[in-house]
């Protein structure tokens, strides 16, 4: 599209993220964080336009168009909201707008699209041996399967929070290939179908081979709160950005996979992860101040702000054209109607954000062409 429009492409790059560090070394402690947020991003992203359009005579009368996926989806919609001065439009690809504590939808639509991409005796097996996992836990014997799976000597599993770790990382596995493998789902679901015909002793199998191919690099297995724990905490690593998002989640997304809701219950992922689990990592990563009330706050700003997911065209976002995956989790907090949404069946998350070619089907290659007509009529 650039180069079909004679424009000029930049990549421009979060703070706290990759090497845009602001305290250097020390940015990722607790106190150090609090200049990390969405409307510090948002002037750093005004600031740069501004720049480039002050300091490069021929980009002066340039129009600006914002393209992003993903998180970087919400940033460009939200910012073409505060900006209409800077941006002349934006493409959101997979973009949530709306924040939300108890994202129970995400696990949900894993389950469903498992089920549309190969069909109900997968997600049944799955469900099932999710089920299957709760019994073992609650009779207590789940010792002799963590063996097996190569797990750490220190897991316990009467453990509240290490039982939700357990759930929540199997869970992730899953939600990890319908999220960035959806082509991936008939090939997972052949294996865990062809391990036998009854659904719980074939879902342990499947777990074996899953976990069988860490054994190699590491010494155990490592399915307890802890871990996850340890993945947020480093404050000093200079490529810790899952700490930066994770601060970020905690203050003003939310965005937790949970499987058990007020709500709803997810039955594919056996209803055993809580927002409660979510709630004590962010307390436990960056200190006791980072409550569930600091969370709920600050979704309920960013909602306030921006207008959340379900909204007139005509009245807010009209510069935004907006695409979704069927398959994608992350779209069931995004814009999915009107003229300005395209819901591209079979995908799954920011499969869409690439150049036309020839392996794309029709449908892909139609909603490529109406992204580019859309933004051609802005500049």
């Amino acid at each position: 599209m650039a180069v079909e429009n004679s424009g000029m492409l930049f990549y421009t790059e979060h703070r706290y993220y990759g090497l845009s560090l602001p305290f250097g070394n020390e940015s990722y402690r607790p106190n150090n964080l609090k200049k990390l947020g969405l409307h510090q991003s948002f002037a750093d992203l005004a600031h740069f336009i501004r720049h480039q359009k002050l300091n490069s005579p021929e980009m002066k009368d340039s129009k600006v168009i914002l393209v992003g996926g993903s998180y970087s989806g919400s940033l460009v919609a939200w910012m073409t909201q505060l900006y209409p001065d800077l941006i002349a439009a934006s493409w959101a690809s997979s973009a949530p707008l709306l924040a939300k504590a108890d994202f129970f939808e995400y696990m949900e639509m894993v389950g469903k699209s498992i089920n549309l991409s190969y069909g109900h005796n997968c997600s049944l097996r799955i469900e099932r041996g999710f089920k299957f996992l709760v019994k073992l836990f609650d009779g207590d014997e789940i010792q002799e399967l963590l063996y097996n799976l190569n797990g750490c000597k220190g897991y316990r599993s009467k453990n509240p929070l290490d039982r939700a770790a357990f759930f929540n990382g199997l869970g992730n596995y899953f939600a990890l290939v319908v999220q960035s493998y959806s082509a991936y789902i008939p090939r997972l679901c052949e294996t865990l179908m062809n391990l036998g015909s009854d659904d719980e002793l074939a879902f342990i199998e499947f777990l074996k081979l899953l976990y069988s191919e860490g054994r190699r690099s590491i010494d155990c297995q490592d399915f307890g709160y802890s871990s996850m724990l340890e993945l947020f905490s480093g404050d000093s690593d200079e490529s810790s950005e899952t700490r930066a998002w994770f601060y970020q989640t905690c203050n003003e997304f939310g965005w937790y996979t949970t499987t058990k809701s007020y709500s709803s219950a997810s039955q594919t992922f056996a209803n055993q992860v809580p927002l409660g689990y979510f709630n004590q990592l962010c307390q436990d990563a960056f200190g006791a101040e980072q409550t569930a009330q600091q969370l709920a706050q600050g979704v309920e700003q960013t909602n306030s702000k921006f207008g959340g997911c379900g909204f007139n065209q005509s009245e807010r976002y009209a510069q935004v054209i907006f695409t979704h995956g069927e398959l994608d989790p992350w779209s069931a907090l995004g814009h999915r109607k009107g003229d300005q949404a395209i819901v591209l069946t079979g995908y799954s998350h920011v499969e869409d954000l690439a150049s036309i070619q020839v392996t794309d089907s029709v449908e892909m290659n139609l909603a490529k062409l109406r992204v580019m007509s859309f933004l051609r009529r802005h500049i």
